[in-house]
């Protein structure tokens, strides 16, 4: 056919139309057809042509109907196949899976033809989009968070199919996983996709499992009393028989080591055991076999809870029993004493007590975790927190700005009209090549030390002065020594202080910060040295430096990035010694905003106030509050006076219970609801040197159980029980309410308060219940990490009781597969199911299209426009509709040739020498020149008139037509035409 076109068209439009009809968006099945357009004219020229707009509305619809002819189609989905490649990273694909991956996926991508389009989703417990269909990308890196413990497989396929689900373009979906998958079930979702016509191919990543030996499950009774004997299960499962080691230990020490033979299957052991104390026991079981091939799960968890009542932790600095202690006692208060810098404080250590208090420690020795894990205790999981007063807590503690400070029902901010000295503070930071580090999140080392600066800054008040120095082989002024007026000015200044690689010389940043405060007005002057423990370098003669520094009334305190076994830790302690400042290190970056806020406030002012011996003698007097009854009774008499005491101030919606008598009437007592849990702040010091008449009150011991047993809280009601079951993956908590309980809790359902398992603090769920019959409930919730879940149900945000804890011991990705398809079996099934096959080689997926893309026929829309065109054509010459038309369109032609005649008769005519006339042109005449005219030979005659007695010539010949009687001879020609048969 293209020679045929090319010897009629000429081989460049021949190759134009080859080109247009084979383009993808037009298709036409028959294009041969079109040579019918040769005859069709023919046959139109011979028998039906006519002029006019009816014959113009005749070949358009032939030419409609010979395309329609043609069968021509419209493709809706352009060139090429769409392929979304699942990526699977959960923790149970082999090592190296993921390199060899991301190599698979770039030959995807270089193997792209015109129009294809390649997106990629990735999963673990959740799936994710990580690329969307795209003809040109590149994957340098996963963008995405993904949880590893799980593989939601079905998830992964129905948010590819989510891509191509409108079935316009030919798609596949391409596996990369083990197939292990523990979410739901993926059959429905490969049915899914053979609906859409979307084969699912696979490559597979096997793990080796013959042989494999794994701890199924350890069962714990979920209570126990004290000193009541109890049993225990362990479930070993086997894919082979041996010889395995089994230990077992309680709350890390081993209890139990021996020697089992396993059978083929499923194995159980069975132990025994007694406990004393109260709270939570966790039981841990290990098993050894040689050569097994998964090691992952060898290990299983539980925890049981020894049921002993509720106890208190106090915590101080050396653990001793003191005083206070002793009275909490006499109350018969069960109470452990530990030391501050001892004690773990993980949640496994709080799960054996309802409420923890803080005696006159600083926040130091806690750090930001145990901290954050106390928050976590108190808000959510309904505990108590109780801190004490002293030279070492709240504000000189350095509790200000820590993950405690907003639990606390008191606040430590330094309040302007209290102030008794201006300072002028001079902040040389570190800004070496090991501050750009990352350390949470997008922030680096340096951010938070930014962060640091910019609280102290926050802290100052118009009266003191600042200076911000950033330090690397050399000092840069940031901000030169300046008051305090513009603090969102200077802030902004500090937080915009980048890592510029190189050390810190320190002598130059000693130098550097005395330089701004030598000129200083302020009465103290103050440095903060903030470097690295472990790269600060050129000291210089730093000893001279600092005793002028001391003559000159300018104090230096240090923060050291690192611990104090770090190679420069030795020399950041000589210098804040010499400089009669604090040294304070910290590992966690996280924690300098706190430090540097609690260096400032110990130089800016002492937030302890102490007994003036002049004007109080006997100390500072205080009284009680009304209010203090809602804990109960403090005092039966006058409050006693005390030696001294933590400048607070209290926080709104807290409820104040003492009160001081002196300027300041600060908060003594303040206790309030936060989160689930119950928070008290008492500012005076129960034990020691500042206590004064307050440690020899005769209802100390009253006011100390009045406080402890509100901590404490009551007892659950007793019309709500609680039953904690497992389910492969899934925790199902049921909830049996008596059935006398009130009419308000009988229609509102409770909540599931879970916190999941985490080194910090963690995310809380709510998870609401579910009603499963009249008086039953249900939640469940999955087990998505390895670790303890902690839960207690929740009503109209109090605490009605709490739920067993339940353990997951290793990552769901390496549980026992007995009774389960291998993975393979998962991958071959779904890829049957849907229609496609695996890929040993991906060199020809993109040519291996599915379906065609989806294509509109033009033919329904040919013909009808084809029909209409016949019907306007047949009602215009029935209608008279095209002589109304041209008649319209006469008159204006006749007029606008009448228009034209009239023009022409102002013209002058000449008379040719064949005796005819023509309208004279007139031509523009010339400007006159100054040039003089020729002389005639002869004169012209003095009249241009004829002579008398002559005539005019008179033109011969036939006379012209008008435009008019031209336009009336077609007319009169138009209607003999139609009246011919």
């Amino acid at each position: 056919m293209l020679t045929f076109l090319e010897r009629w068209l000429g081989p460049e439009t021949a190759a134009w139309l080859g080109r247009w009809l084979t383009r993808p968006e037009i298709r036409f099945h028959y294009p041969e057809l079109l040579l019918l357009a040769l005859p069709v004219g023919w046959a139109y020229w011979r028998w039906g042509r006519t002029s006019g707009i009816t014959g113009a509305v005749r070949i358009l619809s032939l030419l409609l109907l010979l395309l329609a002819a043609t069968g021509p189609t419209l493709n809706l989905g352009g060139e090429g196949l769409d392929l979304v490649v699942v990526v699977d990273r959960s923790r149970s694909l082999p090592e190296g899976s993921e390199t060899r991956i991301k190599e698979l996926i770039t030959t995807l991508e270089t193997g792209r033809s015109r129009g294809d389009r390649l997106g990629i989703i990735t999963f673990g417990s959740t799936a994710q989009t990580e690329q969307v269909l795209a003809q040109a990308s590149a994957l340098d890196g996963y963008r995405k968070e993904i949880l590893p413990d799980g593989s939601d497989l079905a998830a992964a396929v129905d948010q590819a199919l989510d891509l191509v689900k409108d079935g316009v373009r030919p798609a596949r979906v391409l596996v990369f996983s083990d197939g292990e998958a523990n979410g739901r079930d993926a059959q429905s979702a490969a049915r899914r996709a053979r609906d859409l016509g979307v084969p699912l191919d696979f490559r597979e990543f096997p793990r080796l499992r013959e042989g494999d030996v794994a701890v199924e499950s350890l069962q714990l009774p979920d209570l126990i009393a004290p000193r009541e004997p109890f049993q225990y299960s362990v479930y070993l499962q086997a894919d082979k028989a041996t010889t395995a080691k089994v230990t077992v230990l309680r709350n890390g020490q081993a209890i139990s080591t021996t020697e089992r033979d396993l059978t083929l299957g499923r194995n159980r052991l069975v132990f025994r055991d007694l406990l004393e104390q109260g709270g939570l026991a966790n039981y841990e079981v290990r098993v050894e076999v040689a050569g097994d091939p998964l090691v992952e799960n060898n290990r299983g968890t539980a925890v049981t809870k020894v049921e002993a009542g509720p106890r208190l932790l106090v915590l101080n600095k050396d653990g001793a029993e003191d005083n206070f202690v002793r009275a909490l006692r006499a109350g018969r208060i069960p109470v452990d004493v530990a030391s501050v810098n001892t004690f773990p404080l993980s949640r496994d250590s709080l799960d054996r007590f309802r409420a923890v208090v803080l005696e006159n420690v600083p926040a130091g020795p806690l750090g930001r975790l145990k901290m954050e894990r106390l928050a976590q205790f108190v808000e959510d999981l309904g505990g108590g927190l109780w801190v004490t007063g002293g030279p070492k807590s709240f504000g000189t503690g350095g509790y200000f700005n820590s993950p405690l400070d907003e639990l606390l029902p008191v606040s430590m901010e330094m309040r302007q009209e209290h102030r008794k000295t201006r300072i002028a503070l001079a902040i040389a930071l570190d800004r070496s090549g090991s501050m750009a580090v990352p350390v949470s999140g997008s922030k680096v080392k340096m951010d938070l030390a930014n962060l640091g600066t910019a609280e102290c800054i926050r802290l100052l008040s118009p009266g003191d002065a600042v200076a911000v120095i950033a330090v690397d082989s050399s000092p840069h002024i940031i901000q030169p020594l300046t008051d305090v007026d513009d603090v969102t000015s200077i802030v902004d200044k500090a937080l915009r202080i980048e890592s510029m690689g190189g050390g810190i010389f320190v002598y130059e940043a000693l130098v550097a910060a005395g330089k701004e405060l030598a000129n200083a007005e302020q009465a103290t002057k103050h440095i903060i040295l903030f470097s690295d423990a472990n790269d600060s370098e050129e000291p210089g003669d730093f000893r001279n430096l600092l005793a002028k520094f001391e003559k000159a009334g300018i104090s230096t305190s240090v923060i050291g990035l690192g611990k104090n076994t770090d190679v420069d830790a030795k020399l950041l302690e000589e210098i804040a010694k010499l400089g009669k400042g604090n040294i304070m290190f910290t590992e966690d970056a996280e924690e300098l905003p706190r430090l540097f806020t609690e260096d400032t406030m110990s130089i800016a002012r002492s937030s302890f106030i102490q007994a003036d011996p002049a004007t109080q003698p006997n100390g500072i007097p205080g009284k009680a509050t009304a209010e203090a009854r809602f804990i109960g009774e403090l005092a039966s008499g006058p409050f006693p006076s005390t030696g001294g005491y933590n400048l607070t101030y209290l926080k709104p919606d807290a409820t104040q219970g003492a009160l001081s008598q002196d300027e300041y009437a600060a908060p003594w007592s303040a206790y309030w609801y936060r989160g689930l849990g119950r928070v008290a702040a008492l500012t005076l010091e129960v034990d020691g040197t500042h206590s004064g008449a307050f440690g020899q009150w005769p209802d100390y011991a009253d006011f100390c159980i009045t406080h402890a047993r509100w901590l404490l809280g009551g007892e659950a009601p007793g019309e709500v029980f609680v039953k904690l079951t497992r389910s492969g993956q899934d925790a199902i908590v049921t909830l049996e309410l008596d059935e006398t309980r009130s009419q308000a809790a009988s229609t509102t359902a409770p909540t599931l308060m879970l916190v999941p398992p985490g080194s910090g603090r963690s995310e809380p769920q709510k998870i609401p219940f579910q009603w499963r019959g009249p008086q039953t409930l249900e939640a469940r919730y999955t087990l998505g990490e390895a670790g303890v879940y902690r839960s207690l149900v929740v009503s109209g945000g109090k605490k009605l009781v709490d739920v067993p804890a339940i353990t997951l011991p290793y990552s769901p990705e390496f549980m026992p597969r007995a009774g389960l398809p291998s993975g393979r079996e998962t991958l071959v099934g779904l890829s049957e199911l849907s229609g496609g096959k695996e890929r040993t080689s991906l060199d020809e997926i993109y040519a291996d299209a599915p379906r065609s893309a989806r294509r509109q026929s033009l033919i329904p829309w040919l013909l009808a426009v084809s029909v209409g065109l016949l019907v306007t054509e047949i009602a215009g010459r029935r209608l008279s509709l095209w002589s109304a038309f041209e008649q319209r369109f006469m008159k204006r032609s006749q007029a606008a040739a009448s228009t034209e005649v009239e023009d022409a008769a102002t013209q002058p005519q000449i008379v040719t020498s064949s005796g005819t006339s023509r309208t004279a042109t007139v031509y523009p005449q010339r400007p006159k020149t100054n040039r003089p005219l020729p002389t005639p030979a002869s004169p012209p005659s003095k009249s241009s008139k004829p002579e008398s007695g002559t005539k005019p010539d008179t033109p011969t010949g036939p006379k012209p037509e008008t435009a008019a009687d031209i336009f009336a001879k077609f007319a009169q020609a138009k209607q003999k035409t139609r009246r011919k048969p």
